[in-house]
């Protein structure tokens, strides 16, 4: 497995592959619930929980309705688009100061978790892939060049 983060260039939307359908077939939407139980349940004591709603009912919203999303991503049902629609990644993460360190934070949890699982690298390494590259379109706020990350 390889974990490898590249940077982000401040405005770059990169292009992206969503998962093989391994990583679904492996993993199964209940699979892909509990690892998403499990992100969040970590992301909201990490240095970017301010994000993310500290009431355990509200938090309960967002993992529902973000699973539905990172289980069309990965090949599974259309519950997403049949029930919230398109997904635009810059507008959802509008209302946050996304910087690459937030941005690193996230992928540095969603990898603890990941190591966790129990399902083949190839497997992994097929959401890892996608993550790495679609968490680049999150990132709206600029950093200084001074500031090194």
């Amino acid at each position: 497995m390889d974990y490898h983060v590249s940077k982000t260039k401040f405005g770059e939307k990169p292009d992206f592959e969503y998962p093989k359908p391994i990583f679904i077939e492996e993993l199964g939407e209940e699979g892909l619930k509990k690892l998403f139980n499990e992100f969040y349940d970590l992301i909201v004591d990490s240095d970017i929980g301010n994000f993310f709603p500290q009431e355990e009912e509200e938090l309960e919203k967002v993992k529902a309705h973000n699973v539905k999303f990172f289980i069309e991503a990965a090949g599974g049902p259309k519950h997403y688009s049949e029930t919230v629609g398109h997904f635009d990644m810059v507008k959802a993460h509008e209302p946050f100061s996304i910087t690459e360190k937030a941005r690193r934070e996230w992928l540095g949890t969603m990898e603890e978790v990941l190591r966790k699982t129990d399902i083949s690298d190839e497997a992994k390494q097929s959401f890892w892939d996608f993550l790495e590259r679609f968490s680049k379109h999150t990132v709206n706020t600029p950093v200084s060049e001074d500031f090194k990350i």
